[in-house]
């Protein structure tokens, strides 16, 4: 089960999923885990498209609901997500879709 620090980080990137319209996202959001190495891709994508989408939004002005910024939620979900893509053995997925960043 994907666990957070701070239960704002499963609603920031929830948030980022519905912006991305990133259905496959919403549904590991939802079930809180990656059921093969496919959804361990697609949570790692997800990822680097919502670091992508957040840089973006502060740079047109956004101001998001939650405190402390974009850059902050966005580290606490690197550990997260690496955390637990690592822990479950997919670790190789998550280091392939970084490395192609």
């Amino acid at each position: 089960m994907i666990t957070f620090q701070f239960e704002e980080e499963l609603q920031y990137a929830k948030y980022y999923a519905d912006k991305l319209e990133n259905n496959e996202a919403k549904t590991i959001l939802t079930k809180l885990n990656v059921s093969n190495a496919t959804e361990a891709t697609i949570l790692a994508q997800f990822f680097w498209d919502m670091v992508k989408a957040s840089i973006k939004d502060e740079n047109n002005g956004l101001k998001l609901e939650w405190d402390d910024g974009a850059e902050f939620w966005n580290e606490k979900l690197l550990q997260s997500f690496s955390g637990y893509l690592e822990r479950t053995g997919y670790e190789q997925q998550w280091e392939d879709v970084t490395d192609s960043i």
